[in-house]
């Protein structure tokens, strides 16, 4: 049996050390999963030389002879030597090699967003407002000086080692912006945009760079991939060990639907946030104390809104260490944006996802398609699945997946307690919906939908919702058939796949990015934030309520 609790990412690739816990709590760390990436060469400190102090010798007083009495004269003591100070060594100065970046070299279709400018006149993009307004406009810059030091690169793993450390940096400086650590700018505490934003402009830094050294086109798509993953917080989880902790994982996602890349005209879909991703960054590594004494540590990573990481199977290689073993999670939550005024607990999950909605990337899956065609179902990795799921077959994987969450525990909570509706000033919060619809392909081989939609805002209902037929194959999950259910399918089938005992699920949230409609200028404004701010307020109510179902 393959030992899950030290699995990698793409085979034949080797570990990457990792160092602290990167959540800001002070923490145990537990045995952390080992990077998909050859090792890092991490040279030894070299300890800091210091200079002893140097004791002056003390001086003696002088007495005149006795032969001269009876004066006595008065004899100043000889001057004190100055203090010896040792050579100061001038500091080694960090210096750019020629040509290290090549600007000639096209951003990705997501990078070509970066001069996206929010309003007609803006001399500024807005992707270099918001990283003024929240001081990470340093972050990308910053990169692309430690890649273009003379020398500094003198190795594939010098490079992964410069990648990987500025990944974690750039994560961990939005975790601690968002829980107010370390704030600096005007942009408000809890927003989460800069995160993508810095990222991009490091994504494209790390594509334009000429590294002094050779590098095969797969070892320059590998350190991409971890840039990726290391900015996202995938390898900063990590849990205390001990019997008394109770281990929750929350996956979040990139802001989406952003607008055309490099379009030269204003749009106000370049500001767009989620407000998952501004819950990832709120609740990782925080604790909650619960009534038996034990207490639930919560860590959380950000997922791109791209089919390919996806494909690659990026979720299930960050989930699968945490899943097995003595002290593996508790629960794992998947979260996306969802509609306006709700929160969604998704009870199915689908396999199908060709959606003919375009992601980050451009890229579109057909619609119109059937289960096995080209790329409508989705094709979990292969060493995570103990068998290769290609070509198609109807139940390799399964067609739907269930959420295990505590929807009874949830729905009782009272999570709306204390929470504003932006939407309408009211206290109590936004609904709370068990949402159990789904659509199928009654006929696996032709492209007729049926659909079930029956859901709940009370449980336990008058009236189970049906499951979908054991012959049919899925078309849309509660989360319809985009990346926020492929996330869910995903963490539910791990699940399913490593440890049926986890409590795995998905929650929809409500929509957030409204504006006052005379702000379309406004990187963010009063009623954005409101809106933010109350979804992951009543989102911690339920994590809370999720936590102490765990007991």
């Amino acid at each position: 049996m393959v030992n899950y609790s030290r699995m990698t990412g793409a085979a034949g690739l080797l570990a990457l050390l990792l160092t602290g816990c990167g959540n800001g709590d002070s923490l145990t760390p537990a045995t952390a999963p080992s990077l998909d990436l050859p090792p890092s060469q991490i040279p030894p400190t070299t300890p800091t030389s210091t200079t002893p102090p140097v004791t002056q010798p003390d001086v003696p007083s002088v007495t005149p002879p006795a032969a001269v009495p009876p004066v006595t004269p008065s004899v100043a003591p000889p001057p004190v030597p100055p203090p010896i100070v040792p050579p100061v060594t001038p500091p080694v100065v960090a210096v750019a090699y020629a040509n290290c970046m090549d600007s000639t070299v096209a951003g990705s279709y997501e990078e070509q967003r970066l001069p996206n400018i929010l309003q007609r006149g803006d001399t500024q993009s807005f992707s270099d407002q918001i990283l003024s307004a929240s001081a990470f406009d340093g972050f990308g810059p910053q990169f692309a000086k430690q890649l273009c030091q003379d020398g500094a690169v003198k190795t594939f793993s010098d490079a992964i080692k410069i990648v990987k450390t500025a990944g974690d940096t750039v994560w961990q400086a939005a975790v601690d912006r968002v829980q107010g650590r370390k704030i600096s700018g005007s942009l408000p505490q809890s927003d989460d945009r800069m995160l993508y934003w810095a990222r991009l402009h490091m994504t494209l830094a790390l594509r334009q760079w000429l590294p002094q050294i050779p590098l095969t086109l797969h070892q320059r798509s590998q350190l991409q991939w971890l840039l990726e993953k290391s900015s996202r917080g995938q390898y900063a989880i990590q849990f205390p060990s001990g019997k008394n902790i109770k281990r929750i994982i929350i996956s979040g996602f990139d802001p989406f639907t952003l607008g055309t890349p490099g379009a030269n005209y204003p749009s106000t879909n370049i500001r767009i946030g989620n407000p998952s991703g501004a819950i990832a960054l709120a609740l990782n590594g925080k604790q909650i104390a619960l009534p038996d004494g034990s207490t639930a540590v919560i860590q959380t990573y950000l997922l791109p809104v791209n089919y390919a990481p996806f494909r690659e199977g990026m979720q299930e290689h960050t989930l699968a260490p945490f899943f097995t073993g003595p002290e593996h999670v508790l629960a794992s939550i998947s979260m996306s944006q969802g509609e306006a005024g709700v929160f969604n607990i998704e009870n199915w999950n689908g396999r199908y996802h060709a959606t003919a909605f375009a992601d980050n990337l451009g890229v579109v899956i057909p619609y119109g398609l059937t289960p096995s065609m080209q790329d409508a179902d989705i094709y979990p990795p292969e060493d995570m699945l103990g068998y290769n799921p290609q070509p198609w077959v109807k139940e390799k994987p399964a067609q739907y997946t269930l959420t295990s969450l505590p929807i009874d525990k949830i729905m009782a909570a009272n999570t709306g307690t204390g929470v504003i509706n932006a939407a309408n000033a009211a206290t109590g919060g936004y609904t709370m919906v068990w949402h159990t619809q789904y659509a199928y392909f009654a006929d696996c081989s032709k492209f007729i939908t049926s659909s079930f939609t029956s859901n709940y805002t009370a449980y336990p209902p008058a009236t189970p919702p049906a499951a979908p037929p054991a012959s049919a194959c899925a078309y849309k999950g509660g989360g319809s058939n985009y990346l926020s259910n492929e996330s869910a399918y995903r963490n539910t089938l791990l699940r399913d796949t490593l440890n049926p005992s986890i409590a795995a699920g998905h929650l929809h949230v409500p929509i957030m990015t409204n504006f006052d409609d005379n702000d379309d200028g406004k990187i963010t404004d009063a009623k954005f934030e409101s809106y933010r701010d109350s979804i992951v307020q009543q989102t911690t109510s339920i994590v809370a309520a999720l936590a102490k179902s765990l007991l």
